[in-house]
């Protein structure tokens, strides 16, 4: 006699559509609690189906929670710490090393040049100068080319700059 070969997970006999109201809930909550170990399943795949995705939801849900709960678990441990071994012990340290009105201005004004330039002068920073040199680099232009380019756009540049400002009144001196 040979060994059976493994098949299919064994799936739960179906319910049966005659039964009562009371019998179909004790089976439905039995698969959302079991899932697929349950005795029997319900008959609908539509409702084994919801059933399934509710479990799996639920399961999600439980353990977002527990993570939570752990986190704050942990805030709360290290706030315990930090306000009475701590905070007894570096209370007078605290008042000389805490930022005064003006340094927490100082590191908003260098946040807002720092998010502006970001988002005004982004592809400056994050690549957008290279784009040139790349597009060259696959032609199979040298470097000494790219050299003698980059200095005459540069110095075009800075003459293009400086005639927007001859030409704006409001940027003499």
């Amino acid at each position: 006699m040979s060994p059976p070969t493994p098949s299919a997970p064994i799936q739960p006999p179906a319910d049966s559509p005659n039964a009562g109201r009371l019998h179909h809930a004790k089976v439905n909550l039995a698969y959302l609690a079991l899932g697929e170990k349950a005795a029997v399943a319900p008959a609908s795949l539509t409702m084994r189906s919801a059933l399934t995705t509710t479990r799996y939801v639920i399961r999600y849900l439980i353990r977002r929670l527990l993570r939570y709960a752990k986190y704050a678990l942990a805030g709360a441990a290290i706030a315990a710490i930090g306000g009475t071994i701590l905070g007894t012990i570096g209370s007078g340290l605290a008042f000389f090393a805490a930022p005064g009105i003006g340094v927490g201005m100082g590191m908003g004004v260098l946040t807002a040049v720092a998010k502006f330039g970001w988002r005004h002068r982004g592809d400056h920073f994050r690549g957008g100068v290279w784009q040139g040199m790349t597009a060259r680099a696959l032609a199979g232009n040298d470097g000494a080319t790219d050299e003698a380019i980059d200095a005459a756009n540069a110095e075009e540049r800075r003459r293009a700059e400086n005639r927007k400002t001859r030409e704006d009144v409001w940027m003499r001196v």
